[in-house]
């Protein structure tokens, strides 16, 4: 099993500088001998809030990469951004959806 600072030691030396280079999560963790990549995106996680500027593309070439330019950070985080928004919207639908659920009694007065 490796431990948790060679992980992040391997997943850096995989990882190369601008979205030409992304490498999926998936391809990661395959050449690293995981069967998921779910390892890899939370040391990946760590590593950027440890002050690696870790982005994820959406569009071609995906993956993981480190932000090498202005351009590619701001799209990262307009990408973040719409996340948050999106995120935020679904969590009202669900919230208005699931209301019998939260809050029983006041289902009963509609």
């Amino acid at each position: 099993m490796t431990n948790k600072g060679t992980l992040k030691a391997e997943v850096r030396r995989l990882l190369r500088h601008g979205q030409e280079n992304a490498l999926t999560g998936e391809n990661i963790a395959k050449l690293l001998g995981f069967k998921g990549d779910r390892t890899v995106r939370l040391a990946i996680r760590e590593m950027t809030a440890e002050g690696l500027p870790i982005a994820a593309a959406v569009t071609p070439p995906l993956g993981y990469f480190i932000a090498s330019s202005l351009e590619e950070a701001d799209t990262y985080m307009r990408v973040l951004k719409s996340r948050l928004v999106n995120d935020a919207y679904r969590r009202r639908d669900f919230k208005l959806a699931a209301r019998g659920i939260l809050d029983p009694y006041q289902m009963g007065l509609l």
